[in-house]
């Protein structure tokens, strides 16, 4: 059988901060230069202060999950092998949320409030972050 390579995300000029810093195995967050606000996904004026400057910083990289979902159906074959799993929404410690795959976890074990760390992935074009539980 033949091995599908899995989708990775377009990566902008608005993100390319993110993705370099996740090609180190940095977790890095837009944060406003004005009122100290992180904001995830970037974007040219903060939503706390309506502020347009901006800088890049590292972030802690820990979190809790605030929602997930557990993905039964196949929307692409190069994730077959993997269903069912968890898409989580990490409400990070700086505040923004972050969307991500939970590694290690049986997707019937995935529970609100369970805390975790940002690991990364490299999927060969980008660093892409995968979360895992605290602790594991």
């Amino acid at each position: 059988m033949t091995t599908m390579e899995k989708p990775a995300p377009t990566v902008t000029a608005e993100l390319q901060p993110f993705f370099d810093g996740a090609r180190r195995g940095e977790l890095m967050l837009q944060r406003c230069s004005d009122c100290r606000a992180y904001r995830f996904p970037a974007r040219d004026r903060c939503a706390a202060c309506l502020s347009l400057d901006s800088t890049w910083e590292r972030a802690s990289g820990r979190g809790e999950i605030w929602s997930f979902t557990i993905m039964h159906q196949i929307y692409h074959p190069a994730f077959a092998d993997e269903a069912p799993y968890a898409v989580v929404v990490v409400r990070l410690d700086e505040g923004p949320k972050l969307t991500s795959s939970l590694a290690g976890v049986a997707a019937n074990d995935v529970r609100i409030g369970a805390r975790v760390r940002v690991a990364f992935v490299d999927s060969g074009e980008v660093g892409l972050p995968a979360c895992e539980l605290e602790g594991a």
